[in-house]
C-alpha cells in the first residue's frame, strides 16, 4: 500500500474501532434504560424517560452502524451486475460504487451543515438568536421526557458524515490501487 493512502486507512481503522465499541456501550445502555424502566415499572414507578431514551440510543447506533458498514463494504448492494463482469470491469465498477458512496456521504454532509447552520449560530451568540433570526430551532428543540435538548442526540449526523467520508476515502483509495 502506497504511504499517501495508508493514512487514511490507519484512521479509518482506528475510528472502526471506536465506532464498534461506542455502539456496544449503546446497546448495553439501552438494555439497562430499558431493565430499568420494566423493574420500575413493576415497582409501580414507571420511568417514563427510558422509552425515549432508547429511541435516541438506536438512531445513535444505526448511524454508527452505517458508518461502519461503509467502512467495512457492508452497505447494501446487488451482486447480479458484477458477478457477470470480468475482473477489470468489476474492479472499475467498485471504484464507481466508492466514488458514489464517498460523493453521497459528501452531499449528507453539505445537507447537515445547512441545517445546522454553525456559522449563524456563531453570529447569533445563541440557538435562541439564531431561532428568532432564521427560524432554526435546531438548537432549542427540546425531548418529551428527558428534558433536554434533541440536539446532543443530532450530533451524530455530522459525526457520521465525517466518519463516513474518511472510510469512503479509505474504500476509494484501496479500490484505486487494487485496480491499478
Amino acid at each position: 500500500m502506497p504511504k499517501s493512502t495508508f493514512g487514511i486507512h490507519r484512521i479509518s481503522r482506528g475510528l472502526r474501532v471506536i465506532e464498534t465499541a461506542l455502539a456496544a456501550v449503546l446497546v448495553a445502555a439501552i438494555f439497562a434504560a430499558l431493565l430499568a424502566n420494566v423493574v420500575s415499572r413493576g415497582l409501580g414507578h414507571p420511568l417514563v424517560w427510558t422509552d425515549e431514551l432508547a429511541v435516541h440510543l438506536m438512531v445513535w447506533i444505526a448511524f454508527l452502524g452505517a458508518s461502519l458498514g461503509i467502512a467495512s463494504r457492508n452497505h447494501m448492494a446487488i451482486g447480479i451486475l458484477p458477478e457477470r463482469l470480468s475482473d477489470h470491469a468489476r474492479g472499475r465498477l467498485v471504484v464507481l460504487i466508492d466514488a458514489l458512496v464517498l460523493g453521497f456521504t459528501a452531499m449528507m454532509a453539505v445537507l447537515v451543515w445547512n441545517w445546522l447552520d454553525l456559522p449563524g449560530l456563531i453570529a447569533a451568540g445563541s440557538g435562541a438568536a439564531l431561532a428568532e433570526r432564521s427560524f432554526n430551532f435546531v438548537y432549542l428543540d427540546p425531548t418529551l421526557t428527558l428534558g433536554i435538548r434533541k440536539i446532543w442526540f443530532w450530533l451524530i449526523l455530522p459525526i457520521t458524515c465525517v466518519t463516513g467520508m474518511i472510510h469512503a476515502a479509505a474504500t476509494l483509495a484501496q479500490s484505486i490501487e487494487a485496480l491499478k
